[in-house]
């Protein structure tokens, strides 16, 4: 959580980007038209509301919902009309369309975040970039299964733990015009105490057991001890303590309000021994 709302950690889109082979045109895009070669020409244009480009000679182009690459593909085909370098064995021109400044989108944040509405971003932001804009998820809310919805309809689910902590990338896929980010309340949030190296709460999901949560915590500290591992957990009229086998920490999944806990090994030395007397 506090990722988020560290002002010295910017999760903002850059907008000095090469344009990416899969960024999905719209209206409000600006692209650059170059033709080279034997023809020489350089066209700037902006998409219009209704998804056209308008050329010389050509008329209307639709590229809206196109990618940067089938672009360019359709280009390529439509200025062979008017250069005939750009076709045959041996082409004498080329053709390249490239993303001069990118549109700005409408991303819907909601649920358990600190601000929730509706923000106005790059077309290169990412879930991150809008719940930086939104002041983060709030402590109720969960990182382990954000949504983004599109026209009414799911399109993906992201966890935060598997970006923050295996730098899985894939996590940040682009957002377009009007998603809608969901955060809802969390689930399974669980508490580990004592003798590992980051010692605090860990949202956990279903299937999730207690090793995989010791991993979440950087594993045990050079103190702990090692052969078993408490578990308090609310019944349902009282508390109960389970002490749990290092060989079976894989097997036990945890349930909300679980705290663990891994005890520290005894201060005392069992290979001491102690000189007195007239000696240096």
């Amino acid at each position: 959580h506090s990722i988020f709302r560290n002002k010295d950690v910017a999760f903002e889109a850059s907008y000095n980007l090469p344009t990416p082979p899969n960024y999905r045109l719209g209206p409000g895009d600006q692209v650059a038209i170059d033709v080279w070669g034997a023809s020489q020409s350089s066209l700037l244009k902006t998409i219009s509301p209704d998804g056209n480009i308008s050329v010389d000679n050509l008329g209307p182009i639709y590229l809206s919902g196109l990618t940067v690459s089938q672009a360019n593909n359709l280009l390529k085909q439509k200025f062979e009309d008017i250069y005939s370098g750009l076709n045959g064995e041996n082409p004498t021109s080329n053709i390249r369309l490239s993303l001069a400044q990118n549109r700005t989108i409408q991303v819907h944040v909601m649920g358990e975040v600190v601000n929730p509405g509706t923000y106005a971003m790059s077309a290169f932001s990412t879930i991150f970039n809008a719940l930086y804009l939104s002041g983060g998820v709030s402590d109720k809310g969960t990182l382990r299964d954000i949504k983004v919805y599109r026209e009414d309809s799911p399109v993906a689910t992201y966890d935060v733990y598997d970006f923050l902590l295996n730098g899985n990338s894939s996590m940040g896929v682009r957002l377009e015009d009007n998603d809608v980010v969901v955060v809802n309340a969390y689930k399974r949030l669980v508490n580990v105490t004592g003798a590992v190296k980051r010692p605090m709460f860990y949202e956990v999901l279903e299937d999730e057991t207690v090793g995989q949560v010791l991993k979440y915590a950087g594993g045990l500290a050079e103190n702990a001890y090692r052969e078993d591992v408490r578990v308090v957990r609310s019944g349902r009229y009282e508390r109960e303590i389970l002490t749990i086998a290092k060989d079976n920490i894989d097997q036990v999944k945890l349930f909300d309000g679980d705290v663990i806990s891994i005890d520290e090994i005894a201060s005392t030395f069992s290979n001491v021994v102690e000189v007195q007397g007239a000696v240096y």
